[in-house]
C-alpha cells in the first residue's frame, strides 16, 4: 500500500515538474516571437528607409526627402564636327571648311527647398572658357497659380531662345537668336500660368550684362512673354508674342573696345549671324558696329503638334534707337576714339523661319511650359526597337540691310563733325541670309541623340560680297552667292 501510495506522488510531481516546463517554454516560445515581429518591423522600417535614401533615376539621380528638399544633378555634352564651304571666288579662309569642337559641356544641379523655393545652377565649359548658363532662385508657392525667378536666365525672347539646346529641331536655334543677340541676363520675372499649361504670362526686369565682372549698371532690359497653348482636333497650337526695351550700357567715359552685340558694354550695337552652325566665327551679314542708345524688339510665335507631326515658325522685328549726325557726346557717353558711325535715321531689321518635323517613328514632338522638350521614346533601341527617328526642313532668313545705316556718316562725338564713308564701305554693311535646312535627328535612348543636319545658305550683300564676287559690276549690296555645308553631332544629357 505505501509502495503504491509513493509511485503515485512521484507520477504527480514529474507531471507537475512537465506542466511547468511546458509553460516555461511557451513563454519562451511567445517572446521569441515578439522578438522575431520586433525584429521584422525593424527591417521593413530600414527597408523603407533605404527606400527614401535611394536616388530616383530620370537622366540622372535624383532625391527627395518629405521636407520639401530635393536634389539632381544636370549636365550636357555636345560634340560637334561639320564642313562650311567656302564661296566661289571667296579667297580661302582659314575659319571655313572642316573643323570640330566641344558646342557645349555643362555641369550643374537643381532641386527645391521648403517652402515652395527652388534653385537651379548650371556652367558651361567650352572654348577654353568657363561660362554661367541660368543660375537663379525660384518661388514658387503650392497651388498657386505664379512664381518668380531671380538670377541669370533667358529674357524671355522667343520659342526657340526658351527651349533649351538639348531640344531644339536643328544643332543650332533660328538665326534670329544669334543675329538680335538673345542671351542669359540677371534679372527678375514673374510668371503667371493656368493648372492646363495652356495660359502663360510672363514679365522679366534684367540688367544689360550677365554673370561677368562688369560693374556698369545703367543698361537694363524690360521683356515680355505671352503664350496661348490649346488642345485642337486631337492635337495642340501655340500662339506666342514677345516684346523687349533694350537700354544700352553708356560707354564708361570712353574706356571701351568695339562691341561683340547688343545689348553691348557700351552704346554700339551690332547685329550679325553665323551660317547655320558655330564651327566657324566668319558672318556673312554684319551691320558693325554703330553708335545706338537701344532698340526695340517684337516677336510672334507660332507652332503646333498633331501626333507624329509639328510645325513651327517665328518672326521678329527689331527697332534701333539710334544716334544722329552731328551729336556731341560727353561724360559716360562719350565714345572711344570719339567717333562712330550714325544712321540718318532709326534702323529696321528682320528675321524668321518655318519648320516642318515628321517622326518615322511614331512619336510625338514633346510641349512643356511654353517651349519644346524631349521626345518620349516607345521604342527604345535597347529594348529592341530604333529608338526615335525623326525628319525635319526649315527656311530661315534674315534681313540685316537698313538704307538708314548704308547712307549713315562717321559722326565725331567730340566735335560733332560728321563725314561720309567710301560708298562700298557703306553699301557692305548689313546683308540678306537666307537658309534652307534639313536634318535627321536620332534618339536611341533617351536622354542620348545624335544630329545630322544639311544646310544651303544663299546671302545677299554683306561685308563679304565683294570679295566673294569680284568680278560683278553690280552694287555690293546687290550681289549674290551661297554656299552648302554639312554637319553632325553627337548629345548625351542628364
Amino acid at each position: 500500500m505505501t509502495r503504491h501510495i509513493l509511485a503515485a506522488l512521484s507520477l504527480l510531481a514529474f507531471a507537475t515538474t512537465a506542466a511547468a516546463q511546458s509553460a516555461d517554454q511557451s513563454a519562451r516560445l511567445d517572446m521569441l516571437q515578439a522578438q522575431i515581429e520586433a525584429l521584422q518591423k525593424q527591417v521593413e522600417a530600414l527597408k523603407a528607409d533605404a527606400a527614401k535614401a535611394a536616388p530616383q533615376w530620370k537622366g540622372a539621380p535624383q532625391w527627395a526627402g518629405e521636407d520639401g528638399f530635393s536634389f539632381k544633378p544636370r549636365g550636357r555634352l555636345q560634340l560637334d564636327s561639320g564642313y562650311i564651304g567656302i564661296p566661289d571666288g571667296y579667297a580661302a579662309n582659314r575659319n571655313l571648311g572642316f573643323n570640330s569642337r566641344v558646342r557645349r559641356f555643362n555641369l550643374g544641379a537643381e532641386g527645391t527647398l521648403p517652402g515652395g523655393f527652388g534653385y537651379k545652377v548650371e556652367t558651361e565649359f567650352a572654348n577654353a572658357s568657363v561660362a554661367f548658363e541660368d543660375v537663379y532662385l525660384t518661388y514658387a508657392p503650392k497651388g498657386a497659380a505664379w512664381g518668380l525667378k531671380l538670377g541669370n536666365q533667358e529674357v524671355l525672347p522667343s520659342l526657340e531662345q526658351m527651349t533649351s539646346s538639348s531640344h531644339v529641331s536643328f544643332m543650332e536655334r533660328a538665326q534670329m537668336n544669334d543675329a538680335f543677340n538673345a542671351s542669359r541676363r540677371l534679372g527678375l520675372v514673374l510668371g503667371v500660368h493656368d493648372k492646363a499649361d495652356t495660359l502663360r504670362l510672363d514679365i522679366g526686369l534684367f540688367t544689360a550684362h550677365s554673370i561677368d565682372g562688369s560693374f556698369d549698371n545703367d543698361g537694363w532690359i524690360s521683356s515680355a512673354r505671352a503664350v496661348y497653348a490649346p488642345m485642337v482636333g486631337g492635337g495642340r497650337l501655340h500662339f506666342g508674342v514677345n516684346a523687349q526695351h533694350r537700354d544700352f550700357q553708356s560707354n564708361d567715359n570712353g574706356v571701351a573696345s568695339t562691341s561683340n552685340g547688343a545689348p553691348s558694354t557700351n552704346q554700339l550695337a551690332r547685329y550679325r549671324a553665323r551660317p547655320f552652325l558655330q564651327n566657324t566665327d566668319v558672318r556673312f551679314v554684319d551691320t558693325g558696329s554703330f553708335a545706338a542708345h537701344g532698340d526695340n524688339l517684337l516677336g510672334l510665335e507660332f507652332a503646333g503638334i498633331f501626333k507624329s507631326l509639328h510645325f513651327a515658325s517665328e518672326a521678329q522685328w527689331v527697332r534701333v534707337n539710334a544716334y544722329r549726325a552731328g551729336g556731341i557726346a560727353t561724360g559716360l557717353d562719350a565714345f572711344a576714339g570719339g567717333s562712330a558711325v550714325t544712321p540718318t535715321s532709326d534702323p529696321t531689321f528682320f528675321s524668321g523661319y518655318a519648320e516642318l518635323g515628321y517622326f518615322l517613328t511614331g512619336e510625338t514632338r514633346s510641349y512643356r511650359e511654353g517651349s519644346w522638350n524631349r521626345p518620349k521614346l516607345a521604342h527604345p533601341f535597347n529594348k529592341g526597337g530604333w529608338g526615335a527617328v525623326q525628319v525635319v526642313g526649315r527656311v530661315d532668313y534674315v534681313d540685316l540691310d537698313s538704307g538708314a545705316l548704308k547712307n549713315g556718316a562717321t559722326n565725331n562725338f567730340a566735335t560733332g563733325v560728321s563725314s561720309l564713308a567710301a560708298a562700298n564701305s557703306r553699301l557692305a554693311r548689313g546683308g540678306k541670309q537666307t537658309g534652307y535646312l534639313f536634318g535627321i535627328n536620332w534618339w536611341p535612348a533617351d536622354y542620348l541623340r545624335f544630329i545630322v543636319n544639311y544646310i544651303h545658305t544663299e546671302v545677299e550683300g554683306g561685308p563679304l560680297a565683294a570679295t566673294a564676287k569680284p568680278l560683278s559690276t553690280a552694287p555690293v549690296d546687290q550681289r549674290k552667292y551661297s554656299t552648302d555645308a554639312v554637319a553632325v553631332r553627337a548629345q548625351v544629357e542628364f
